[in-house]
């Protein structure tokens, strides 16, 4: 026999799907609220240290070459 999971900050029910439960001043719950926020995609873009080096890297890119890999 299974329980339903319950949130370990407010005591509700966390439910299937990620929704935001209220404590019973009315306020949302901070437990909740980051559960809820974890689950939303990224607003900006991933940092440089997460990306691959395919990803950042500029192959034949608009800038020019470097000089030091002229020969002088």
């Amino acid at each position: 026999m299974s329980r339903a999971a319950v949130c370990i900050g407010c005591g509700q029910a966390i439910g299937p799907l990620p929704r935001l439960n209220r404590l019973p001043d009315g306020k949302p719950c901070p437990t909740c609220q980051d559960r809820l926020l974890e689950t939303l995609p990224p607003v900006l873009p991933a940092p440089l240290a997460e990306l691959s080096f395919e990803d950042w890297s500029d192959e034949g890119g608009d800038e020019p070459p470097d000089d030091y890999l002229r020969g002088a």
